[in-house]
């Protein structure tokens, strides 16, 4: 054998036996940040809607709450549920509305808008406030 170049058979699949595993590797980084972009995806569809629904009653409170009675002594206290359609998904939105003494004096009702994914292993809430006359 007189100064052959070139690569050996041995040559050539040890290199390749290493790039398939620095390509595996970086497979299941791949997938790995896939699942998790979903995962975040869902839950900022979550806080969205939460926050949407809470916008939507301060704009028209009594849209999906019972009128508040004025003359009555009783505290407000109501909670609603229906399902929200989003990108072919239902959302599940509870409505807790409830007021304090303090909040009625003020006509003030105290709201918590929870929305959950239709699997039930993540939900989003907010809170907020809304007035009425």
């Amino acid at each position: 054998m007189e100064d052959e170049k070139g690569f050996s058979l041995v040559e050539v699949l040890g290199s390749l036996v290493i790039i398939a595993i620095i390509l595996i590797s970086f497979s299941q980084f791949f997938i790995n940040s896939n699942k998790i972009t979903s995962s975040n995806n869902e839950k900022l569809v979550l806080v969205y809607l939460a926050d949407a629904e809470l916008e939507r009653i301060k704009l028209n409170p009594f849209e999906r709450l019972s009128k508040v009675d004025s003359k009555s002594l009783a505290l407000y206290k109501e909670t609603k549920n229906h399902i929200a359609r989003i990108n072919d998904k239902d959302y599940k939105v509870t409505i807790d509305a409830s007021q304090t003494n303090k909040e009625k004096e003020l006509k003030m009702i105290s709201v918590i808008v929870t929305v959950t994914s239709s699997t039930n292993k993540t939900n989003s809430s907010v809170e907020g406030y809304i007035t009425y006359e």
